[in-house]
């Protein structure tokens, strides 16, 4: 009997400790997964944290002006303003696709989504004498690529007759008047009116006596640039002063201020385009097709423009100031250099090619320095600096004087346009390849030497321009 008791009693502390295991192993279980769960609600309480955190931290960035934002120590602070309202009367339609917005759609003066760039925004400002098909024109081809674009006119406007370029060519049937005597709806809503001290409405042509426009283009140059840098100082990182003859590309602008200079708006002052150096004693200015500057150049000369002596009647006496008859190319060069010691910036790659053209791309393409000798085009420029189909940067910035519609339209679809049969501007290129131009029979590279992005155009070749 004792064997199975002693037996009996083994079995029975066997089933103990069994049952003490079991009962060690589920509470294990329960902490383990009590451990699990503390993990879990941790892991989500410090997730929502952060994105608490991250929302206060965006909020309170976007709350202070965008040189803050981008850089607390920079100079360039944007300062606060109550936001008039635009001269605009009506907003338009939205323009169309851009083929470099994602898709999206735009209006005048909308921002671009454009990925690396979105720090880059780039203001178009245009100096203007209000021209409906000129507005038209320019807001169907390079303007709508800009992030905004304003475009500054003269209070005063024609009323009938037409403008071509700077002279009227069809006498006004009813005058002149102030713009806000107009029908309402009249006015898009990027355009502002300003108050000009001098006429645009006073000047007669020489040779016919019939009137012309006075463009007293100074005057309305430092206005519009006041204006900038009281109410779009937040808008951009980068200022272009556009002609109204120019063909801009925008996004090119973008692509050698971020990817070639690596340039900061906001701490460095920058002002920059077809470099000339000319006028002998005189400092070196940029072209007047494009001239372009940094955030902080245009926050310091805005401040310059507000505290210039105005009014001036005499002959020019080397000042910054607002005067009759002034050149606006030397007067911003001036002011620069005297008041904020910034010079002129050429706009050139590593080849010594320009990316801003002061006339058609087709004049450039057959400007010859070494047959031509030193014009006043030439005079100042490196020895090296590129010609005939080495004139200019891959990413060209900008052309000048297309004071034609039609001129204007071509670009855009040589440029912009797609490659098929329909497009009559690209096969005229192609067509000219197999063509000879006359004595010259120049055979260029317009859209390989000229490629605005990668993706529009795939295709290389050789081409003779014909306009």
């Amino acid at each position: 009997m004792a064997p199975r008791r002693n037996g009996h009693s083994y079995s029975l502390d066997t089933n103990k400790q069994v049952l003490e295991r079991k009962r060690n192993g589920s509470l294990f279980k329960i902490f383990f997964m009590t451990l699990i769960a503390v993990a879990v609600s941790l892991s989500v309480m410090a997730v929502n944290l952060t994105r608490q955190l991250s929302s206060s931290s965006s909020e309170s960035s976007s709350a202070l002006p965008r040189s803050v934002a981008a850089s607390e120590s920079s100079s360039s602070v944007s300062r606060a303003i109550d936001k008039k309202p635009s001269a605009a009367i009506e907003i338009p339609p939205p323009l169309p696709n851009n083929n470099n917005n994602n898709g999206q759609l735009l209006t005048p003066g909308a921002t671009r989504n454009n990925g690396k760039y979105a720090q880059d925004r780039v203001y178009c400002m245009v100096p203007f004498v209000w021209n409906e098909e000129f507005y038209h024109v320019i807001m169907q081809t390079w303007g709508k690529r800009c992030d905004v674009i304003k475009f500054f006119t003269d209070s005063v406007v024609l009323d009938g007759g037409k403008i071509q370029g700077d002279k009227i060519t069809e006498d006004p049937m009813r005058g002149y008047k102030p713009y806000y005597e107009f029908e309402e709806g009249t006015f898009p809503q990027n355009v502002v009116f300003m108050n000009m001290t001098r006429p645009w409405t006073g000047c007669k042509d020489e040779e016919t006596g019939k009137p012309k426009i006075c463009r007293h283009i100074w005057e309305k140059m430092w206005r519009s640039w006041v204006y900038v840098g009281d109410y779009d100082l937040d808008k951009a990182e980068w200022f272009c002063k556009v002609d109204y003859d120019t063909f801009l590309f925008p996004e090119n602008l973008q692509y050698y201020v971020h990817d070639y200079k690596k340039w900061d708006p906001f701490n460095e002052h920058h002002y920059f385009g077809h470099y000339l150096s000319h006028r002998g004693s005189r400092a070196p200015l940029i072209a007047g097709a494009c001239a372009c500057w940094s955030h902080k150049t245009m926050h310091d000369i805005a401040e310059v423009y507000r505290t210039m002596p105005k009014g001036y009647k005499g002959d020019e006496r080397g000042k910054c100031e607002d005067r009759a008859g002034a050149t606006e190319e030397v007067s911003t060069s001036l002011c620069l250099k005297d008041k904020l010691g910034v010079t002129a910036e050429a706009a050139r790659d590593e080849e010594m090619r320009e990316y801003v053209m002061v006339d058609p791309y087709h004049n450039h393409l057959t400007w010859n320095r070494t047959e031509q000798g030193e014009w006043w085009f030439w005079k100042g420029k490196p020895a090296n600096a590129g010609q005939l189909e080495d004139c200019c940067a891959r990413r060209p910035i900008a052309f000048h004087k297309y004071k034609v519609k039609k001129q204007m339209e071509e670009l855009e679809h040589q440029f912009y346009g797609s490659r098929g049969a329909e497009n009559e501007e690209y096969n005229k290129l192609k067509e000219a390849q197999r063509s000879s131009a006359g004595p010259f029979r120049i055979f260029k590279k317009p859209r390989r030497t000229l490629t605005c992005v990668d993706w529009i155009f795939e295709e290389r070749w050789s081409a003779t321009l014909v306009f």
